[in-house]
């Protein structure tokens, strides 16, 4: 199986470095035109099916790279970003003034550490790799592609690296990023190509640093 896994276009919230989650936020027209450079890589790849997280920006970004290969779009929700319950909306130095020692805390031991009403790293990853492993069923010996979100997918290229998830910034992911994974009976899991965006030269980004 070969698995194609990409980040969503750029969010007005990711210019503005305000914390996502689940939050519904559509992409910008720089988004728009990071999905279509992306959809650019993907062509003569005998790509299947391409499956996306349920939140907005990522089934639009999967949609304009669908159009371009001229297959469809299948819904894995499992694929969702982090909830980040109350946090989302804010800006990190908002949170640093409303939740004291907050974000000490994730940078320091994020794994296990509960968005205030929302999902730790540690259940998302489980919940992200039991879709991973559900596709893998469904596809053993396919070319698939899968859209999701920032944390998602690092979290679940520290499952398949063997990175411990306490180091998960250690991988970063730029919108629309490309990953390639493979999965082979004899080999498992292996990463091929990790946070590639040299189909994004000459188009605009937001990101420098990251934000959480």
């Amino acid at each position: 199986m070969l698995l194609y896994l990409l980040r969503h276009g750029e969010t007005d919230w990711n210019a503005q470095r305000r914390i996502q989650g689940v939050a519904d936020t559509p992409l910008n027209e720089t988004g728009f035109s990071q999905a279509r450079a992306l959809a650019e890589p993907l062509r003569g790849r005998a790509i299947s099916v391409i499956y996306s997280s349920h939140l907005r920006r990522a089934r639009q970004t999967a949609g304009v790279i669908a159009e371009s290969l001229g297959i469809g779009v299948r819904v894995e929700p499992r694929l969702a970003e982090l909830d980040q319950g109350r946090l989302e909306g804010l800006r990190i130095e908002e949170v640093e003034a409303h939740y004291n020692g907050f974000m000490e805390s994730w940078r320091t031991r994020p794994a296990g550490l509960r968005m205030p009403g929302g999902e730790t790293l540690a259940e998302l990853q489980e919940r992200a790799w039991a879709a991973l492993e559900d596709l893998r069923g469904a596809h053993p010996n396919d070319a698939i592609a899968a859209v999701s979100h920032n944390l998602a997918i690092s979290a679940l290229l520290c499952r398949v690296l063997g990175v411990d998830l306490n180091g998960f910034r250690r991988i970063r992911q730029f919108n629309a990023a490309l990953n390639l994974i493979e999965h082979s009976p004899t080999r498992g899991w292996n990463v091929v190509i990790m946070n590639s965006l040299a189909h994004l030269s000459g188009v605009a980004d937001s990101e420098g640093s990251p934000y959480l």
